[in-house]
């Protein structure tokens, strides 16, 4: 068996085994035909003359290495085999120097590979619900007086800082977090993710107090994914956060985007009970799987 880099010679065999494979762990950022390594997103294949055998790539952007760690956007063998998962590891772990840890999922359903991962020291974090709107009509959303709705466009800078700055407070004590950069959000508007009118923040009166994101889950199958959903704390029980989803719901379907996605913390009971009583249903329950490598 032989592990070569991932680079511009072998991207485009690289690209089809994370099409092909990917999704059997997780399909949450697996490359796009454009894909090309760099320091920020390394990959490593496993092959066998011509054949792949399987994959990994990790995802070490600013936003993840501030907080000590790097995600991974693909670790798959297809021969199952506990030999490539550690291969493959062993080749992907020096970009992660200097972190504290690495994270991944998996879904539940998937022991073989989950008993692999821990065989290598992975342990389990927590768990994420993934739920999907399959409905093709979008409920009623209207603005309370007094609350104004405002759609964010990449020039507005001033409504960014808002969105980000509210957003990491409202979730920074969630596990998990990441967090959001003004420069974050504002390139998000250029990429392939982009929805027209997808990214959303409620104020009442000047104060901002909730946010909301679509983006473009999978170009390919035209899917929606909704984030960044938060409301204020002196806020919260007035019915906002259903407001958001609803209006999230409605700027992915008018932009013909279906099903529409989301993910949440398990442990988050009163948020699951808000998107199943909105007509979101059970998709997955994925394991979120940390390795120390300090």
């Amino acid at each position: 068996m032989k592990i070569s880099p991932v680079s511009r010679k072998n991207a485009a065999q690289y690209i089809r085994y994370c099409r092909l494979y990917g999704a059997e762990h997780d399909d949450s950022f697996l490359p796009d035909e454009a894909f090309i390594p760099t320091d920020e997103y390394p990959a490593y294949l496993a092959s066998e003359g011509e054949h792949a055998l399987g994959a990994v790539g990790l995802m070490r952007t600013l936003q993840y290495r501030r907080k000590g760690t790097a995600r991974l956007t693909v670790y798959h063998a297809a021969d199952k085999s506990p030999e490539t998962y550690a291969s493959l590891l062993n080749a992907i772990r020096p970009h992660a120097a200097g972190l504290d840890y690495v994270h991944g999922f998996l879904p539940e359903a998937r022991t073989e590979a989950r008993r692999c991962w821990e065989a290598l020291g992975f342990t389990a974090d927590r768990h994420i619900y993934s739920l999907a709107y399959r409905a093709h009509e979008f409920p009623d959303a209207r603005i309370p007086e007094g609350y104004t709705l405002t759609t964010l466009a990449r020039d507005d800078a001033a409504g960014i800082r808002e969105l980000c700055g509210l957003w990491n407070r409202n979730y920074g004590s969630q596990p998990g977090f990441i967090g959001a950069s003004p420069e974050w959000i504002a390139d998000g508007f250029d990429g392939p993710e982009h929805v027209p009118g997808g990214t959303l923040l409620l104020k009442h009166g000047p104060a901002p107090v909730g946010t909301v994101r679509v983006s473009r889950d999978d170009a390919e199958r035209k899917t929606a994914d909704v984030a960044m959903l938060s409301i204020h704390p002196d806020y919260r029980g007035r019915g906002l956060g259903r407001l958001l989803l609803r209006k999230a719901v409605e700027a992915a379907l008018r932009n013909d985007l279906h099903p529409v996605y989301l993910s949440v913390n398990a442990e988050n009971a009163s948020a699951v009970a808000l998107y199943l009583s909105e007509g979101f249903t059970g998709n997955a329950l994925m394991v979120c799987y940390k390795l120390d490598v300090k």
